[in-house]
């Protein structure tokens, strides 16, 4: 089988990177070309977190609850609160509340355990109660925020830098 390459969230910030070309020059620092990505996860169809898919033509395309390849959408169960399965170690989970149909990529058995790729479930790791005002739904968001911090052992946010989850022993 082969390995799947995944790319998150192209938005606002890398679309200005990929005009300029440093976006895919990054990609092909690490010995790929937006042709080897064979996987694209929008978590969410705002306008800073999706964009540029068009680079990659033959991926499978998540954006939210609706995923594609080319023309066609596939079926899944997303939107009732399945998760994806992408293989053993990687699936995308829906984690609602920043919009009705946000997603986030959940990846199993890395070197620092569990990690969440949470687009705005959270939006950094201080972001207080500073989300709500985005929220749509900012009950069932702070249920999945919850879930994600009993769940992963690092979350990479939405806007800002990765952070490790720290839980209390005594619980």
């Amino acid at each position: 089988m082969k390995a799947s390459r995944l790319s998150f969230s192209l938005g606002f910030q890398h679309a200005r990177l990929l005009i300029r070309g440093h976006n895919t020059a990054q990609l092909e620092k690490t010995g790929l070309k937006p042709d080897d990505i064979n996987i694209v996860v929008g978590t969410h169809g705002h306008s800073d977190h999706v964009g540029n898919l068009g680079l990659f033509p033959d991926a499978l395309i998540v954006v939210g609850c609706d995923i594609s390849q080319g023309d066609l959408y596939l079926p899944n169960e997303l939107a009732d609160g399945q998760p994806y399965l992408i293989d053993d170690h990687v699936s995308i989970v829906p984690t609602p509340g920043h919009t009705g149909r946000d997603v986030s990529v959940l990846v199993k058995d890395t070197s620092v355990g569990v990690v969440l790729v949470a687009g705005d479930l959270f939006e950094c790791c201080d972001d207080e109660d500073s989300w709500r005002a985005l929220s749509e739904n900012p009950e069932v968001q702070e249920i999945n925020r919850k879930v994600a911090l009993q769940t992963a052992d690092v979350i990479i946010p939405g806007h800002g830098p990765r952070f490790k989850v720290h839980r209390d022993s005594t619980n």
